[in-house]
């Protein structure tokens, strides 16, 4: 069912799991954070925050930070960006307030999300991707013929 290098996205709930770095309830980080592997966040986090598989933010999770991850579900709040190879989840009592682009978003119902949603293809580190213009045909809309 998964590749042999990807491993399922730990619960979020709580519990045993399969995560690799945990940052616990009372914890608060300022920084920058880069793990080899996943992360759960159940205390505080200021900063970049860069995960090179999931990430999980418990429901006391709280993130004001620059996010790169491969996916990442989410329980507690996040304020800033989050930048996601595959997918990105907010669960019921979730909050983020900034914006996301990922391949894939989904927002359960009782999820706040606030900001700006980009789907499809990361575009490489300070580099923008330049959609094509859509070409016109025809008449301009409001414009009749005379």
């Amino acid at each position: 069912m998964f590749k042999k290098d990807e491993r399922p996205m730990p619960a979020v709930s709580g519990g045993e799991s399969s995560v690799g770095t945990l940052i616990g309830k009372g914890t608060h980080i300022n920084g920058t954070i880069k793990v080899n592997g996943s992360l759960r966040v159940d205390g505080e986090v200021e900063g970049h925050v860069i995960v090179s598989s999931g990430l999980v933010v418990g429901p006391s999770g709280v993130l004001t930070a620059e996010i790169h991850v491969q996916d990442a579900v989410v329980a507690g709040r996040i304020q800033g960006k989050i930048i996601s190879k595959g997918r990105v989840e907010l669960h019921k009592g979730s909050r983020i307030e900034g914006d996301v682009h990922a391949a894939v978003f989904k927002i359960e119902d009782g999820a706040f999300f606030q900001g700006n949603c980009t789907m499809g293809e990361t575009p490489p580190h300070g580099e923008k991707k330049e959609l094509p213009m859509p070409q016109r045909t025809g008449t301009q809309a409001g414009k009749g013929s005379s």
